[in-house]
Formats: C-alpha cells, structure tokens, sequence
C-alpha cells in the first residue's frame, strides 16, 4: 500500500502542470471498490428498440437479471408485457468466450468488485492495465508514464460536460471512467461492428451506485435504450424462480415479431 502512494506521487510530481492522469490499475481499482458492497443483484428493466434519431421504432421487452457475485453467474430473462418468457441466457461473468461479444465486459464493469478478475477481463479486450508490480519493475517514471496509454477525453451530455480519464488506446478499445466519481460512463469497441455503449444517469443503491439508462449504438447509428427500473442490492432470495427452460428462444419467443427477436438477440450479445 505505501508502495503504491509512494507511486501515485512520484508519477504525479515532473506533470504538476498538466492534467494528471493517474496510474492505470489506481482508475481500474477505483472502478471495483464502488462495487464493494455488491454480492448479488437483481435488476429490472425495459429495453426500447430506437433510431438514430432517438425516436422508438415499436420494438421491445423487459429483461430481468439475476447476478450472484459468488460465483459469477449472471442469469437473464427477456419477457413480454404479459411476462411470459421469450429468452433466457446464462453467462459466467469471467469466462472467455470464442465469440467476441461484449456483453462479458459491460457485464464486468456494471457488475464486478474484485480487481483481480476485472484485470483480466480488461486485457481480453485490450484495454492496456499496467500493474503496481509491473510499473516499478520499470527503470525510472519516464518510462512508467510511457507504457500508460491513459488519456483524458471529454462528451457532451445534457447535464453538461463530463471529463474522463479513457483506459485503452486512441484508436483501441476504450473504457471511459468518470475522473471525479470514477463511475464507467463509456464503453467503445472497435472491432467489425463499432460498438458505442453510454452508461448515463447513475443512481446509488445501498452505497452501490448503478446506471439507470444505458444507450447502444453500432456502426455510429443507435439501435435500442435499456430503461432500468429497479435494481436490488444483495436480495434475500436469488433462487432462479423459472425453473425448467432451456437457454436461448422459449416457444414464445420463436413466436414472437421479428423486430422483437432481432433486438433481443443484439441486446445479449452487447449488454448481458
């Protein structure tokens, strides 16, 4: 621990007059301990298919989510307005998986408190975390501060100007953390399909602070906005109620429109 202080300002020190970008696994870390308190969550919320204009194209469902942080497992269910069951998926929050699909990573960073797994989860994707351990094996703070590829980035939104510091590399993928609240606002990968996830309007729960809406957009065009409407802290009961189905389309959901399918399908392969 006071080898880490002992960094934080030695790296700080030859920059006192530019904009400090602190030491990568520091943010990483900043980013975990919000989600200390977290052991299990339920989340509630309904995700609206949406042009790039904003506007609903008629598209949606509700999705519920179980997560239990002791194993990883996180759980989830789209339903009808009826709330019958049209999908289910069950993903181990850290397990690599073949496919690139983003949902393991949103996953981790809304969810995840432990650093060690986050670290990991993070270089999946690229997103350069240099380590305490690994910084000091390093000959002098020139060249710590030269393999951190942190940087200052700045977005418009309707509650004004928000400044974050940006783990990944300008042209990478990108995990944009809030610098005053160290909240992860951003999400950007640059893959085949450009992926723009914005994680907006924070609410805290029981000292947990947890996103209430969250804007996906592909290719530069928005294409659905989860509306979060309740979310749980530690409930008392996480048994799976719903018992029996199989993963993916239930019969339902094989009946359901097709717009509806289509935003279901993007919507776990992004998001959960």
């Amino acid at each position: 621990m006071i080898q880490a202080a002992l960094l934080f300002v030695a790296m700080l020190a030859p920059v006192v007059a530019q904009a400090y970008i602190p030491p990568s696994e520091f943010i990483m870390k900043g980013v975990a301990q919000k989600r200390s308190p977290l052991k299990s969550a339920r989340v509630r919320g309904v995700v609206l298919g949406i042009n790039n204009e904003g506007a609903l194209t008629g598209a949606k469902f509700t999705e519920e989510t179980l997560y239990d942080g002791q194993s990883g497992m996180i759980r989830s269910y789209a339903l009808d307005e009826q709330n019958t069951e049209l999908y289910r998926s069950e993903r181990m929050i850290n397990k690599e998986v073949a496919a690139k699909e983003s949902a393991p990573l949103v996953s981790t960073v809304l969810f995840e408190s432990k650093p060690q797994n986050m670290l990991v989860q993070f270089r999946r994707w690229g997103l350069p975390i240099k380590t305490e351990e690994e910084l000091l094996r390093l000959s002098d703070e020139a060249e710590r501060r030269s393999v951190e590829k942190t940087f200052f980035a700045r977005q418009k939104l309707t509650a004004g100007l928000q400044v974050s510091w940006v783990l990944g590399e300008k042209a990478g993928n990108q995990l944009w953390v809030e610098k005053d609240t160290f909240l992860p606002v951003r999400i950007l990968l640059s893959g085949s399909d450009k992926v723009d996830i914005l994680v907006e309007n924070y609410r805290v729960t029981r000292e947990v602070p947890f996103p209430r809406i969250i804007t996906v957009s592909l290719d530069q065009e928005r294409v659905f906005r989860e509306e979060i409407q309740e979310f749980t802290v530690n409930p008392a009961e996480t048994a799976d109620s719903r018992k029996g189905a199989q993963l993916g389309f239930t019969e339902a959901g094989n009946s359901a429109d097709g717009d509806v399918r289509d935003l279901i399908r993007t919507y776990y392969k992004l998001v959960r």
